[in-house]
């Protein structure tokens, strides 16, 4: 009986929140990245899980989002790796975990960026990356590149590179959905 109630919460949860499918990633991510469609693409947004290859499900969400029954764009949120714990000073070779942050691209219908958001940045070091001023930088059609078309912040070092490669990513990965 425990399961058919886990599961129905689950679905509620998921209906509730105007997308379809189960997320990997934690709830309160979700409900940021609910916000963030509303603000994106308008109040009247929903949105729907696009089913994806496997080994894109642990790090990588698409959703189609649809405003008035018309397709609106898309939504990519994606889990990136920032330094590792113990900070970005430690040798590589001490430990495989590492800080996470979530970040999100809302595209087009043509499938270009509209806008890269950082959901939730809990790391001490490379939060500048969050400002929205250095993300604009992203809303372009182009492969991202630091030191060529993105510009590098001190100290920031790890989390621009990972978020540049992780929106290079998505705008590939995007590019595979009808």
């Amino acid at each position: 009986m425990k399961k058919g109630i886990i599961l129905i919460s689950l679905l509620s949860f998921g209906l509730a929140f105007g997308y379809a499918g189960f997320s990997y990633f934690p709830q309160h991510v979700c409900k940021k990245m609910e916000k963030a469609v509303k603000k994106s693409f308008g109040k009247e947004a929903v949105y729907y899980s696009i089913e994806t290859d496997d080994s894109l499900k642990m790090n990588h969400e698409v959703y189609k989002v649809l405003a008035k029954d018309t397709l609106a764009g898309y939504v990519m949120v994606t889990r990136a790796l920032g330094c590792q714990l113990g900070g970005c000073d430690k040798p590589k070779q001490d430990s495989v975990a590492f800080e996470q942050f979530f970040f999100m691209t809302a595209f087009n219908r043509q499938k270009e960026i509209q806008q890269v958001r950082v959901l939730e940045y809990t790391a001490n070091h490379g939060y500048e990356i969050a400002s929205k001023s250095w993300l604009k930088q992203f809303v372009k059609n182009e492969k991202f590149e630091v030191g060529k078309n993105v510009d590098g912040i001190s100290g920031a070092t790890i989390s621009v590179n990972s978020i540049t490669k992780n929106v290079n990513a998505q705008q590939s990965i995007i590019e595979t959905i009808d």
